[in-house]
């Protein structure tokens, strides 16, 4: 290996020395600017190693850049096209960056970098195998070349203000953020301060990444995140995905540990595997160790949202996500930590907890699977490209019209229904549609008709049954859909497929009170797939995506 090693680096230099950009003598002595925002113990970060690294794959042209408007990119070609004949170019040429040095692993090249130093030099607070892998510190010699002469850093702290303005940006969504002391908390960690929680905000990346390193007297552990869009220049994140990514990410450092501790006393129900097999492995998970860590994990990640944003609000946007993906013993792993949360005194730690974790296990029965399966394939209902916009019932033929039979407030339920009677004679398309009460439509074969249904989930029988399909949920001092909207007086259209036939569709009518949805047609509405509006004013109009085959808000 030593000598392997020599004749590499001793190559590397033979390049430096007939490159003409290594021939210029070109240094600079410019520090990076710190670029950072410390929230509660978190800092959130725009780290010049990941920007050198992804700055390399534009001018290199490999395509695992994001698609992302962002003149960034521009800059970056420009900038650094006097030194495309730079001798790191040609190694990469010949190693290609992910078929040869990192060996398909697309996370590879972030691990990398977080083991150097600004200077790109091997850190000495930390080991990394890498260090050993020639070929690998050929490429952080070129790296670190080509920093020096092409004076990168300049470059980087030049974009300072785009890097600050996007880290005050995010740092204004994320009010109170205390994840980091709530995360410590609930995993009863004793040695929160030798434990560094790192956000990195990855302009070029794709995808996100949560590295773990671990050093003598603690560990860092990192979320490396990519922007989701732009606004006005400038790259912007999800909010809400970006806090299920630092509690899972972060998680993953208390569960894995607790997991290995009693490996071997999880083996014996590695049959629990088979039900999940091919989809785990399609998610890269092979295997029932990585499928426990990864559901312990994620069920810490479930519980975290429910303290921060309610039960309701964590059981439709992380556990329904999670169980359409099959995650199904989340089931008994959520029950298990419910239990952890109200005995504390007698569980201290996570670690201290894993008995009663294997005990879940035991428990499941095969009736359990059965359900737990039945349940994921419901949640990935209904099978469609796209939903329809709320405005397209217009444009339909063959409508039916379904209306409550027991609304509480009998008196608002009654001014809504000749609010809808005269709204319907006034649109051609709707005039000649019948009206049935739900209580009759729920013994009909409605699959040939367009739906158009009102009134409130407690009033509607058929809404009832079918609006639990729908990722929003009307509550009565709440709406929750990607966000959560406090109060009452909300009304709701929402543009679904019929339930009974995904052919024809099914346009709702919602609110919490009759009454609220008295004169909706004031407002400008019919684009999205959703409408949120409170006194005619609309609260957020939005679309649902399909994600991992699970339907969601956005």
């Amino acid at each position: 290996m030593k000598i392997a090693c020599s004749i590499l680096l001793f190559s590397v230099i033979v390049l430096f020395s007939s490159s003409p950009v290594f021939s210029q003598n070109r240094t600079t002595n410019e520090k990076f600017k710190e670029c950072k925002v410390v929230l509660n113990g978190v800092n959130f970060t725009v780290d010049p190693r990941i920007e050198l690294f992804h700055t390399i794959e534009v001018l290199q042209g490999i395509p695992l850049v994001n698609s992302i408007e962002l003149d960034y990119k521009e800059k970056i070609a420009a900038n650094f096209k006097p030194f495309k004949q730079h001798a790191l170019f040609a190694y990469l040429d010949r190693n290609p960056m992910y078929e040869k040095l990192f060996g398909n692993k697309i996370e590879g090249p972030i691990w990398f970098m977080l083991h150097l130093t600004n200077d790109f030099d091997w850190r000495k607070d930390v080991s990394s195998p890498d260090e050993k892998n020639p070929q690998l510190d050929s490429l952080r010699i070129l790296l670190k070349d080509f920093s020096m002469k092409s004076n990168y850093p300049k470059f980087f702290n030049s974009n300072s203000d785009l890097y600050n303005i996007s880290l005050a940006t995010l740092a204004y969504n994320l009010p109170d953020f205390d994840e980091k002391n709530r995360l410590l908390k609930y995993c009863g960690e004793q040695h929160g301060k030798n434990i560094q929680f790192n956000v990195i905000l990855n302009f070029l990346g794709w995808g996100n990444f949560g590295p773990r390193i671990y050093k003598k007297d603690g560990k860092e552990l990192y979320a490396v995140i990519a922007p989701e869009k732009i606004a006005i220049r400038i790259p912007t994140f999800d909010i809400a995905g970006l806090y299920r990514l630092l509690w899972h990410e972060f998680a993953h450092s208390f569960a894995n540990p607790a997991v290995e501790k009693v490996e071997n006393q999880l083996t014996p129900f590695s049959y629990l595997w088979e039900p999940v097999k091919v989809s785990m492995r399609a998610q890269a998970y092979s295997s029932w160790d990585a499928v426990v860590k990864e559901q312990l994990t994620e069920a810490i990640t479930c519980r975290l949202a429910a303290q921060k944003f309610g039960e309701d609000a964590a059981e439709l946007n992380n556990v329904r996500y999670q169980k359409g993906k099959d995650w199904i013993y989340l089931n008994s792993l959520l029950k298990a930590l419910k239990y952890y949360e109200a005995n504390r005194n007698a569980y201290p730690t996570l670690d201290s907890f894993m008995p009663k974790i294997i005990e879940s296990f035991e428990e499941i029965k095969q009736t359990d699977i059965d359900a737990w399966v039945a349940e994921s394939e419901q949640i990935r209902k209904p099978d469609v490209a796209a939903m329809p916009a709320t405005g397209d019932i217009y444009d339909k033929e063959n409508i039916l019209f379904i209306v409550s039979s027991d609304e509480p407030d009998k008196e608002a339920d009654q001014r809504l229904k000749k609010f809808m009677n005269e709204f319907k004679n006034r649109i051609s398309s709707l005039k000649d549609a019948s009206i049935v009460a739900d209580t009759t439509a729920l013994k009909m074969d409605l699959s040939a008709y367009n739906l158009s249904v009102w009134g409130t989930p407690k009033g509607n029988k058929f809404l009832q049954k079918y609006l639990p399909q729908i990722p929003l949920l009307i509550k009565d001092d709440k709406i929750i859909g990607e966000n959560i909207y406090q109060g009452t007086g909300y009304g709701v259209l929402i543009g679904w497929v019929n339930p009974l036939n995904d052919k024809n569709i099914m346009v709702i009518h919602t609110a919490q009170n009759p009454d609220d949805l008295v004169d909706f047609n004031r407002i400008m509405n019919g684009g999205g797939n959703y409408h949120i509006f409170k006194n005619y004013i609309t609260v957020k109009q939005g679309n649902f995506n399909r994600q991992s085959k699970v339907w969601l808000a956005k």
